[in-house]
């Protein structure tokens, strides 16, 4: 095992790296009792995710930086339209941005619009399809949310470090994981970020290992073999996930061995070689350290997947 995983971390080596988002990523999630409509939830989704992404902030699927929607009807009226009746609604669209971990709110707007329909779900729909998310109002909102968010997480940087650990020593390594996930990469303070966050995932490598083989197995599934080799990779030799990340590393071996056959072999005489020597630092490997973030990532999702309190678009 010990020496296909250092082969593949060779081969990892030489495969194109993937590029790294130093932005701001925010999800969009509603309150778990909230009433607005599936396709209601889709149209805000997206009218959100556009509103911010002119600013430097790209949309996630899950993280603690969420914009959180909520609908209210502030008024509503019926008028005879001839064959059919016409619904009319005021709605008041509140929209703030949260870290949904810690609870602190950054920014919030609230946004009047009106809409029309054969029905009350209808006029919702016509209202939210006419949010101006282009509007002033709109732009200053955003604009507050980033510089406080930035502000935050620049004061806020060991404060942060000292919780995630805290939870790691209560056996709450994906809270700690999660905690971190979102800290903005393009910030100073991000080097002793992503160390924490290495340092909690190699104390919990073996609780997490079918979580992370299962992330392997879906990146190998889509045929992204780097980030499949990276992942199981991980895997302690010792733990119940060895052989079935043994197995996957040789199987991407096999496919990728035709392709890269000559210079992974003088990729891995070298590092043979270093390894004679004891100059091999395999852990301080640049690329294994990435992956190994990008694998709390996986750990950080799922556990935003069981909050019950908020649904994530």
């Amino acid at each position: 095992m010990k020496n296909c995983i250092l082969f593949l971390v060779s081969l990892i080596c030489l495969l194109p790296a993937r590029a790294q988002n130093g932005n701001i990523a925010m999800a969009v999630a509603v309150p778990a009792d909230s009433r607005i409509e599936s396709n209601v939830r889709s149209i805000l989704k997206n009218k959100l995710l556009r509103m911010v992404s002119a600013y430097g902030i790209s949309g996630t699927e899950y993280g603690a930086l969420a914009m959180i929607p909520e609908v209210d009807v502030v008024n509503q009226n019926v008028v005879s339209g001839g064959m059919r009746n016409i619904t009319s609604v005021e709605l008041s669209l509140t929209v703030k941005v949260e870290n949904i971990i810690t609870k602190t709110v950054f920014a919030a707007v609230e946004i009047p619009v009106r809409g029309d329909g054969y029905s009350e779900a209808d006029a919702i729909r016509s209202a939210i399809n006419k949010v101006n998310v282009s509007s002033a109002e709109c732009k200053a909102f955003v604009e507050t949310a980033k510089s406080k968010i930035y502000d935050y997480y620049s004061t806020n940087t060991e404060t942060l470090i000292t919780k995630a650990n805290m939870l790691a020593s209560r056996q709450l390594s994906d809270e700690a994981l999660a905690l971190l996930s979102t800290y903005p990469e393009s910030l100073p303070g991000y080097a002793k970020i992503s160390e924490t966050m290495t340092d909690i995932f190699n104390k919990s490598l073996t609780r997490y290992c079918s979580q992370i083989m299962l992330s392997a197995q879906a990146a190998y599934s889509q045929r992204d073999y780097t980030k499949a080799a990276e992942l199981a990779a991980m895997i302690d030799p010792e733990s119940s996930c060895a052989q079935d990340a043994e197995s996957m590393l040789l199987s991407i071996k096999d496919i990728n061995e035709e392709l890269y056959e000559e210079k992974v072999a003088m990729e891995k005489k070298m590092y043979d070689d270093m390894v004679e020597m004891g100059k091999a630092q395999i852990k301080s490997d640049e690329r294994v350290q990435m992956a190994q973030i990008n694998a709390s990532r996986d750990i950080a999702k799922a556990y935003y997947q069981r909050q019950p309190n908020y649904i994530f678009l």
